[in-house]
């Protein structure tokens, strides 16, 4: 008897609900008093349990002197029950959408090897709606070539940094370090660090050194894309700044000064 209970109590009925059920499914048609007696709820409590069954739909009031009671049938009770769950989960369902905020995850993906780094960047490129920003060097070209001439004959914008001695127009609005400058990226970062950014959505930055795998990441993370676009940008701007006043002068505002060097050039004296 006690599982019984248990099991009425778990689909929304109480202890007393219960057993004045299972009382009136061994003798129905039966009046309070007597369901009082034989389920062993006080009187004083009966007939608000009585009236709360009622209300349920799990037993029928007969037009009786004094009122009887008879139990709805088992089948009956476990329909109208699963029925009144549903719509009660439905309706929970829409009401708790109205008021739900998608939680945003911006996952960071790891990528190793060339082939797939290369594919990934390819992809990326190809996805772009708008624009892409790109940070390039002279052993990667080749391969994004292809998807940098698809996109701009659609009209995509490009903004490239390339770090080749070659120009191109194959990569939109373009930017060089020479040789000479590369030289000193690729020593600073101890790695050919390359970029693409598409559209302000998705960056990918992969890391590629010579006789090791290549390592990158992807992601859709705002701060990281921006991150990257401001390093993309500053590079450029940084090469604008040399071209207009020469390689010399710009060294030598740095050169001699120990900090300086330790920022531009990863060297500490």
């Amino acid at each position: 008897m006690e599982h019984l209970i248990e099991q009425f109590e778990e689909i929304g009925y109480s202890k007393n609900e219960a057993k004045v059920y299972i009382a009136l499914l061994k003798e129905p048609a039966i009046n309070g008093y007597e369901i009082s007696k034989k389920s062993g709820v006080p009187r004083s409590m009966v007939y608000a349990v009585i009236a709360k069954l009622v209300a349920k739909e799990a037993i029928i009031e007969l037009r009786t002197e004094p009122p009887t009671y008879t139990p709805v049938a088992v089948k009956e009770l476990v329909m109208n029950r699963r029925r009144q769950t549903e719509d009660t989960l439905t309706s929970l369902e829409k009401e708790l959408q109205g008021i739900e905020k998608p939680v945003e995850v911006n996952v960071i993906k790891h990528i190793e090897g060339r082939k797939k780094i290369i594919n990934a960047m390819q992809k990326l490129m190809l996805a772009a709606k708008e624009e892409i920003w790109l940070s390039a060097w002279e052993e990667e070209l080749d391969e994004l070539r292809t998807p940098a001439l698809e996109q701009g004959e659609k009209g995509i914008k490009l903004y490239s940094m390339l770090f080749t001695n070659q120009e191109t127009d194959s990569f939109g609005e373009t930017f060089y370090h020479r040789r000479d400058t590369a030289v000193i990226e690729e020593s600073r970062m101890s790695k050919r660090l390359t970029i693409v950014i598409q559209d302000n959505q998705e960056v990918l930055i992969g890391g590629f050194v010579n006789g090791q795998i290549p390592q990158a990441i992807q992601t859709t993370e705002p701060m990281l894309v921006l991150l990257a676009k401001e390093y993309i940008r500053h590079d450029m701007m940084m090469k604008v700044v040399s071209d207009k006043v020469g390689g010399d002068m710009l060294n030598s505002l740095w050169q001699g000064d120990d900090l300086l060097t330790y920022i531009v050039r990863n060297v500490k004296k």
